[in-house]
């Protein structure tokens, strides 16, 4: 994806070692990245960091994934791509919300951004995957190596369903990780991501839950000088809560820019109101492909495929 990154399976041979948590702890003193609890898992034994994240009990986050040059690039070409929404942005991924003050933008619309900001956000979430690979390798072997459990482990979709088909059984044997997934395009996506998302003063994304296995979701503006308000907010409890949650978030994180939250698809969660300025992220939401995954969840940043209405199918 993008076309900027040469695929290797060098790094298939290196033995990785997940990172395993007390119960108790509130962050990982191996690795740089914090995890922050939403739900305090059972006291017995130790268990990958992983498991937790799929089962909604924490929210990690990691520091310095993008530069602030890249932030600051990013976020030039999403107000960018504001400023000429009225006539040349008219991608069908891409919208504006008129009661959110809300504008986004996919990342795969060649009407809003150009190869460079593809480019860019493709450097980015490699960064981002090959910490998780390295790091904390039980998001792949939990959440996306095809395996019997592989269904059981994935959250809920959008009809409140459990996923039955798996991935195809031969991506065990061929990715090692989720780099690997990415750049072999075995990835199914949410609609229009990835994307960049800008929140104007009293912008907001209301709760909802995002139905894939991970979410990366990156800051591009500060909330030390770009923006008041916003953040991030969090309800613990995972399944058990619905996507029109009673009382305020639990936890409301948010980072400075180029880090990155990485949290689970049952999730509920939402853009906190901006009181004034511009928040921008990068966001993406993301699950292994699998036979019935929709066509056009598959393109990621790529151009979406475009058929000639002409055309009348093959022989």
């Amino acid at each position: 994806p993008g076309g900027c990154q040469a695929f290797t399976l060098s790094h298939l041979a290196k033995k990785r070692r997940d990172v395993i948590f007390p119960l108790n702890s509130g962050e990982n003193e191996v690795v740089t990245h914090k995890v922050h609890w939403l739900q305090q898992p059972a006291q017995e034994g130790q268990r990958p960091l992983g498991e937790a994240i799929a089962e909604g009990k924490a929210v990690v986050c990691i520091p310095d994934m993008a530069s602030l040059d890249d932030c600051n690039s990013l976020f030039s070409a999403g107000l960018a791509a504001c400023e000429g929404r009225g006539s040349a942005v008219r991608g069908q991924s891409s919208f504006w919300c008129p009661n959110f003050s809300m504008n986004r933008f996919s990342v795969s619309d060649p009407t809003a951004f150009g190869s460079d900001v593809v480019q860019s956000c493709d450097k980015i979430l490699l960064c981002v995957l090959d910490h998780l690979d390295n790091h904390i390798p039980s998001i792949f072997e939990y959440l996306f190596k095809p395996s019997a459990e592989w269904a059981s482990r994935q959250p809920l979709n959008a009809k409140l369903e459990q996923p039955e088909v798996p991935p195809e059984g031969h991506l065990a044997d061929l990715c090692d990780g989720l780099r690997d997934l990415y750049m072999m395009g075995n990835l199914e996506w949410s609609e229009g991501e990835p994307a960049i998302n800008i929140y104007e003063a009293n912008g907001y994304f209301g709760a909802h839950k995002d139905h894939l296995a991970l979410t990366v979701l990156i800051p591009l503006t500060s909330p030390m000088g770009d923006f008041v308000g916003g953040g991030t907010g969090f309800w613990a409890g995972n399944r058990q809560v619905s996507e029109n949650p009673q009382g305020p978030p639990d936890l409301v994180l948010k980072p400075p820019p180029g880090s990155a939250l990485i949290f689970g698809g049952d999730v509920t969660h939402a853009g906190m109101p901006v009181i004034q300025g511009y928040r921008s992220v990068f966001v993406c939401s993301f699950s292994t492909r699998t036979p019935v995954s929709p066509q056009d969840r598959l393109h990621g940043m790529q151009a979406p495929p475009q058929v000639s209405p002409n055309f009348k199918g093959s022989s």
